[in-house]
């Protein structure tokens, strides 16, 4: 499957109940932020021979590697980043990270589409978000032209009731609104809107 753009990034965040609280959709709205790309990795496990008979026998390969998603976001609003990271926000308007930085569970929604100009789907069922850093760089007589910030999303495997239960991804190739909807309903659980 070939994927041409990255439309929409759709972020759930978990409360302490399992049901999503929160939803940010990041989709190239001014000063909302904007996708760049993602790249999923760590789907298939790595293989191991299992040797009979002086033959390699058998390849054991069930389940998945270490999944996590690169997620490249031009200008995402602080209030989404602390949110998703886990920063802590003072009454004085100052924002804190630190010994008690604690993510919160999320899952994600990617929009995109294939060569047929069908809609994909790729949802992220649960897993923490992290940002490793924080750049600057000086101006130049050029005109600016801003980078997109890596955020990663590192997965588990989902734990509620039903068909996604120990699952990591879920993806839906289509046009049918009724697949989209319960692909929304699997990855917000509990979810409605303010």
């Amino acid at each position: 499957m070939t994927l041409v753009g990255f439309k929409r990034l759709t972020i759930g965040v978990f409360g302490t109940d399992g049901k999503v609280t929160k939803k940010y959709v990041v989709e190239g709205k001014q000063d909302k932020g904007a996708t760049s790309e993602a790249e999923i990795t760590g789907l298939s496990k790595e293989a191991t021979k299992v040797f009979g008979s002086n033959i390699a026998y058998y390849v054991s390969q069930k389940g998945v590697g270490d999944v996590s998603v690169n997620y490249g976001l031009l200008d995402l609003p602080d209030d989404v980043n602390d949110a998703i990271l886990g920063y802590k926000a003072a009454e004085s308007g100052i924002t804190y990270i630190g010994e008690d930085t604690e993510p919160p569970y999320i899952s994600t929604l990617m929009e995109s589409e294939d060569l047929n100009g069908d809609k994909v789907y790729l949802g992220m069922l649960k897993g923490k978000m992290g940002r490793e850093s924080i750049q600057m760089a000086t101006t130049t007589n050029e005109a600016f032209e801003p980078e997109a910030e890596e955020y990663v999303m590192t997965c588990i495997a989902d734990d509620k009731d039903g068909e996604s239960k120990g699952q990591y991804v879920a993806k839906y190739i289509g046009k049918e609104d009724t697949s989209l909807k319960k692909i929304e309903d699997v990855l917000f659980p509990g979810y409605t809107a303010p």
